[in-house]
């Protein structure tokens, strides 16, 4: 039998890097103000809102990752027993491991795991990008990205799904929420 991987240490991390940038999003978000005059919506709120969800659910999938163990122990004995050694056991849902790893699209536990590496970084450098490009251009990229190179959809389609993405982020945030957006340095450049 094989020796368990680390990708659960992988996941462990990917999810502890995105809990502390979801807590970096909410704490920084009330710099922007949550509430504008009026009681109207403030630019902070949705940064808020989103870095509060990232926060919970990268910290509950955190959990979740370091509590999964390559052991077990029985309630009859203290005497751990390996995975690999259980392959007659049946899971929760009441089907074997047959397949345990893939998922619908077909892909590794591994390559979920360098996807999400990836998705990481990639964040980490749109955000990183907002002060030159400004927001929806670095968002764009970013979308642009992921849909082309991290889940390889054809050109056409990620050019597709990032004008889509960028079009309801204008719309949202600047005529929705009549939010102002960051144009970056490029934008006060060409005067936008």
């Amino acid at each position: 039998m094989s020796e368990p991987t680390s990708a659960p240490a992988g996941q462990a991390v990917a999810f502890g890097v995105l809990a502390a940038l979801g807590a970096v999003v909410f704490g920084t978000s009330f710099g922007y103000g949550i509430l504008a005059e009026g009681g109207r919506v403030g630019p902070g709120l949705l940064p808020m809102a989103t870095g509060l969800l990232l926060l919970l659910l990268a910290t509950t999938q955190l959990i979740s990752r370091l509590r999964a163990h390559p052991f077990r122990r029985t309630a009859r004995s203290s005497e751990p027993i390996r995975r690999e050694d259980r392959s007659s056991d049946v899971d929760e849902a009441g089907a074997g491991d047959a397949g345990a790893g893939v998922d619908v699209l077909g892909r590794s536990e591994a390559q979920r795991v360098r996807q999400l590496r990836t998705v990481v970084v990639a964040t980490a450098v749109a955000v990183l990008l907002i002060p030159l490009l400004g927001f929806l251009p670095a968002m764009g990229l970013l979308v642009l990205f992921v849909s082309a190179v991290v889940e390889r959809r054809p050109p056409l389609v990620a050019l597709a799904v990032t004008a889509v993405a960028v079009a309801a982020g204008y719309g949202v945030f600047a005529e929705f929420l009549d939010v102002p957006l960051p144009t970056g340095a490029v934008g006060e450049l060409l005067g936008w």
